[in-house]
C-alpha cells in the first residue's frame, strides 16, 4: 500500500531496477540491480536521492514470512516489489508515495524514447569481454556526450574496476 501525497507536499518514489536475463530460466527469480529513493519537494524546488548499495545487509520484510537478514537486493528475488518496498520502509522509516519498477529493456526504451541521455562521462569506460556470464561490453571515452539506451544502461551498471558506491553515483548522475 502506497501513501499518496497531498498536492503541493513532498513526494517520495522508490525506484527498483531489476535484472531478468534472457539466458535464465523462467523459474529463476529476478534480482534488483538498483534501489533508489527519490524525493521531490515542490515548495523547496528540490529533488534528493538516496541509493542503496546492492550488498547492504538489511532486515528483509516479505509479506507473510518471518523477517530475516540478507543483502538488500535479495528482497526483490525473495518477495518481489512489495517485499522490497516494505524492506526499504522498515529500514528508513520513509513514507513512499510511488513505486517505479523498470527492467533493462524498459530502461533502454525509455532513454531512446527521450532521444538519448546527455552524460558528462568522467573517464574512459572499457570492457571488450562480454557474454552471458560476464559484464556488458562498453567503450566510452570521457566528455559530455549523448548516449543511447544501450550505452546509458552499460554506463550506469558498470562496476568492473570500481565499487557499487561509484555505480550508485553514476546512476544518480543519470537521474539528474
Amino acid at each position: 500500500r502506497l501513501d499518496l501525497p497531498v498536492a503541493g507536499q513532498p513526494a517520495t518514489a522508490l525506484v527498483i531496477g531489476y535484472d531478468r536475463r534472457a539466458d535464465e530460466g523462467k523459474d529463476i527469480p529476478s534480482r534488483s540491480d538498483t534501489l533508489m529513493l527519490i524525493r521531490a519537494d515542490p515548495k523547496a524546488e528540490t529533488i534528493s536521492m538516496l541509493s542503496f548499495p546492492r550488498d547492504l545487509r538489511a532486515q528483509i520484510h516479505c509479506p507473510g514470512r518471518s523477517v530475516y537478514s540478507d543483502k538488500i537486493n535479495a528482497a526483490y528475488s525473495a518477495c518481489g516489489a512489495s517485499g522490497t518496498l516494505e524492506t526499504v520502509r522498515q529500514l528508513t522509516g520513509v513514507k513512499v508515495n510511488y513505486l517505479i519498477t523498470v527492467n533493462f529493456r524498459g530502461f533502454r526504451q525509455l532513454v531512446d524514447k527521450l532521444g538519448g541521455a546527455w552524460i558528462d562521462v568522467d573517464r574512459r569506460y572499457f570492457n571488450d569481454r562480454g557474454g552471458p556470464s560476464g559484464y556488458a561490453k562498453i567503450n566510452l571515452l570521457p566528455g559530455y556526450q549523448k548516449l543511447g539506451g544501450y550505452q546509458t544502461l552499460d554506463y550506469v551498471r558498470f562496476r568492473h574496476t570500481d565499487s557499487d558506491l561509484y555505480r550508485n553515483a553514476r546512476q544518480q548522475l543519470f537521474v539528474r
